[in-house]
């Protein structure tokens, strides 16, 4: 009977039992988990962010989601767009899953936070530090899962959304969500335009024609998303079965100055990306709980460049040469799968499979099309009892490049009334992308060349930590370490060339305070991160020099009346130093100029109605400068985010009564 429990519970949508089953796994988290579990309970430190809470009413993207989180620092490319870096390590060293599914497809090194909407997501769970065993290559700095909403209620519901924001940027969506005895099924498709921002744009921006000079060059670029969700969860006797669709299509327009000595035309780029990740989830239980869990996925992932050369008095546009064109695809094919053993009450065994197949196909890598496979096979032994629970993990890969280690892992959970003291070694492991070994770009100013001699990354992670949870106030701390070998970046090589190098040693570390108290109407969290980064360039240099970088985070919010209330989010993000080699190759300190951003979001919420009106980016924050030594004089700048903003959404969510 025990074993029919999770099915029982999936169709009896209606019952209190599956009602508080259902908060039950809201406040629990999965990544890395065998089933849900309470966040507290969990081996690892994992933050839950819920976005349903109001700090999140104005997020769209991951990139928004993300950006006042502690030991996370944003940065925006005009063509690449939003781009992260983690506990110190960049993009390339976190990986991001959608429902456990890894997404490829990244630029520049990051995947393009602006492209992951939030418009069907429930919650993100975030992970720092490898999880190489379970989940393989480009977890050095942590893991972000994105977890779909589910349908919950038997009745049909639809769903709409219209939002606009006073930077000329709109977005319109749409979701149905119904479900029976033996199913449950979401649909959701989104339009999001945004006609572009520069400074000195007005407070409030409507969709316009460009004019033909000047003004039609904008710094955040013009773009239009289209989105498509589908989930279906189905049961069958003892399991679960979940195929999912998701499609993205975007379209950026990168405007160019009119040309001399007339203005009669101008140089423009379009950048069209389309993401189809069709994936298949399958669970198996037994009176013990989930005994198999499969998740197969085929991604595809493609850019293309256009080059056009546009007539500024006609607005026709025609193809520039064939070297300005480019289209870059990446194909993934994955499987992972693990099987559950319980030994006895107190011992269990998860074993498992990880296979990953991709291409990468581009004019500008070596032959033009590159792959590369990685097949693994992982165990973990796990002892649990009231107040301990042990975990010992290892991973056995092989790559169809490179010679992959043994990862070993160990976690420990020790529980004492409220307090909670974790522990943590992982090891991680970084293979060099396909881009990072035969990237070839040449131009009249950029010369980049992959390597494929690069040697892989590898890293030695540890973490302490402890937390306190009473039922209004939760308190928690933690230390961690993280050794990074044969960093992999792309170097100046003095002679007009960047090749993708080797840096002997990279060591991140941190250290962080978190709390939550709630007090009848008002909710209050703050949390401090110091990340201390230590760049070590080759074996003779023995400088040991540690850059520490300081961030602080606070939130209140208020539950003015039932149906309406009030929230402020901030962080301060500290100066962020780093080594360089500057002209004369000699290693110097760079800093980045602290800033500020602050939110403010007010929401009204009454029967199937929402609204909510957000003040972004109060401080009006936009670049930061990178300082040499210190000094005064800039030696870079980085685009963080457009100017203040007022934005609206307002949602309306329609039940269908079942007789």
């Amino acid at each position: 009977m025990a074993a029919t429990l999770p099915v029982a519970l999936f169709g009896q949508v209606q019952s209190q039992d599956s009602i508080n089953w259902y908060v039950e796994v809201d406040e629990a988290v999965i990544t890395g988990e065998t089933s849900a579990v309470k966040a507290e309970n969990a081996l690892r430190v994992i933050k839950k962010l819920r976005l349903e809470q109001v700090r999140f009413g104005s997020s769209q993207t991951l990139q928004d989601a993300l950006r006042l989180t502690n030991g996370i620092r944003m940065n925006h490319d005009p063509a690449l767009g939003g781009g992260l870096s983690m506990n110190g390590l960049g993009g390339l060293n976190v990986k991001i899953m959608l429902d456990g599914v890894p997404l490829v497809g990244r630029l520049g090194g990051n995947i393009d936070l602006g492209q992951i909407r939030l418009d069907q997501i429930e919650s993100i769970e975030i992970v720092d530090g490898p999880m190489a065993v379970e989940f393989g290559t480009n977890s050095l700095a942590g893991t972000i899962n994105l977890l779909s909403k589910k349908s919950k209620i038997s009745s049909p519901t639809l769903t709409t959304m219209l939002r606009y924001e006073s930077v000329g940027d709109y977005t319109q969506s749409i979701s149905a969500g119904w479900s029976g005895a033996n199913h449950s099924t979401t649909i959701s498709c989104s339009n999001h335009v945004f006609d572009g921002w520069s400074l000195g744009d007005p407070a409030f921006d409507w969709i316009a024609d460009f004019a033909a000079d000047s003004a039609r060059v904008a710094t955040w670029n013009p773009k239009e998303q289209r989105q498509l969700n589908i989930k279906t969860t189905l049961t069958a006797g003892n399991w679960t079965l979940s195929p999912t669709f998701f499609f993205l299509d975007e379209t950026i327009t990168n405007r160019g100055l009119p040309r001399g000595p007339y203005g009669l035309s101008a140089f423009d780029d379009i950048y069209h990306t389309r993401r189809f990740l069709p994936s298949f989830q399958a669970k198996n239980f037994d009176e013990d709980g989930v005994k198999w869990n499969v998740i197969a996925s085929v991604q595809s992932f493609s850019r293309k460049k256009n080059g056009l050369i546009t007539d500024l008095t006609t607005l026709d546009s025609e193809l520039q040469a064939t070297q300005q064109q480019d289209t870059t695809g990446v194909t993934s094919l994955m499987t992972r799968g693990t099987r559950n053993i319980n030994l006895n009450p107190n011992w269990s065994i998860r074993a498992g499979w990880d296979m990953n197949y991709e291409t990468y196909e581009s004019k500008r890598i070596e032959q033009g099309l590159q792959a590369m496979t990685d097949a693994a096979a992982f165990a973990l032994a796990t002892f649990e009892s009231p107040s301990l629970k042990w975990q010992y993990g290892i991973r056995q890969a092989w790559n169809s490049s490179f010679q992959n280690p043994i990862l070993p892992s160990m976690n420990a959970l020790i529980k004492s009334g409220t307090n909670r003291f974790r522990m943590a070694y992982a090891r991680g492991y970084r293979a060099p992308t396909l881009k990072e070994l035969y990237f070839r770009f040449v131009d009249i100013n950029h010369q980049l060349f992959g390597n494929p001699n690069l040697r892989a990354e590898s890293s030695n992670y540890s973490e302490i930590s402890w937390s306190r949870n009473e039922e209004n106030f939760q308190i928690m701390t933690k230390v961690f370490d993280n050794d990074v070998v044969d960093r992999i970046s792309l170097v100046d090589q003095l002679d007009g060339t960047f090749r993708y190098e080797n840096i002997y040693r990279f060591h991140a570390r941190g250290i962080s305070l978190n709390a939550d108290l709630t007090m009848d109407m008002v909710h209050l969290s703050s949390g401090v991160q110091f990340t201390g980064r230590e760049q070590t360039i080759n074996q003779s240099d023995n400088r040991a020099d540690v850059l520490w970088t300081p961030e602080y985070t606070g939130s209140v919010e208020f539950q003015l009346v039932e149906t309406l209330s009030f929230n402020l989010n901030a962080k301060y993000n500290g100066s962020q130093p780093r080594n360089v080699v500057d002209e004369q190759n000699e290693i110097i300190v760079q800093k980045s100029e602290p800033y500020s951003m602050l939110d403010a979001q007010l929401r009204w919420q009454k029967s199937a109605w929402v609204a909510q009106v957000g003040v972004n980016n109060i401080f009006d924050v936009t670049t930061a400068q990178a300082l040499q030594n210190g000094g005064a004089h800039s030696s870079g700048t980085t685009w963080l985010a457009w100017g203040r903003s007022l934005s609206i959404t307002i949602t309306h969510k329609l039940s269908a009564k079942r007789s």
